[in-house]
């Protein structure tokens, strides 16, 4: 019998196999589950504007099709007002989370003794140098 924990770890194990090598066709099928979907709503509202006005089918498809543009044009204004608020924090966020790690960067090199950080310099120096030659010759 499989403990508890190690049969919790061995069906993530499994899901994320079979994530991992179904990846395509789990998207292509979402894309194609998406499509169907507003295929769906578009065909439904086209049906509700031909009952309720009493138009004929290029009529309805006319009327959806520039309801949808609205919708769009809707959807990116709002994004429009959500992006700046989504970049600032975004922004704040990275400056936040570069200060952490420059603070450890900072307290780890203070930690290191000289010969130690002559490795690291001479190390990152002979590094660069060789990226520098492979790259441009």
């Amino acid at each position: 019998m499989i403990p508890l924990n190690n049969r919790k770890i061995l069906i993530h194990l499994i899901m994320i196999g079979i994530v991992v090598t179904t990846y395509d066709v789990m998207f292509h099928s979402l894309l194609t589950i998406v499509h169907i979907a507003f295929e769906w709503f578009e065909l439904a509202l086209e049906g509700i504007i031909e009952h309720l006005f009493h138009t004929d089918r290029k009529q309805s498809q006319i009327i959806v099709f520039y309801l949808l543009c609205l919708m769009a044009l809707c959807c990116c204004y709002l994004l429009w007002l959500a992006l700046p608020r989504f970049y600032n924090r975004l922004k704040e966020q990275i400056l936040a989370t570069g200060s952490q790690y420059k603070s450890y960067i900072t307290g780890c090199w203070s930690e290191q003794s000289s010969i130690q950080k002559i490795k690291w310099v001479t190390s990152f120096t002979v590094s660069i140098s060789f990226l520098a030659f492979f790259a441009f010759s």
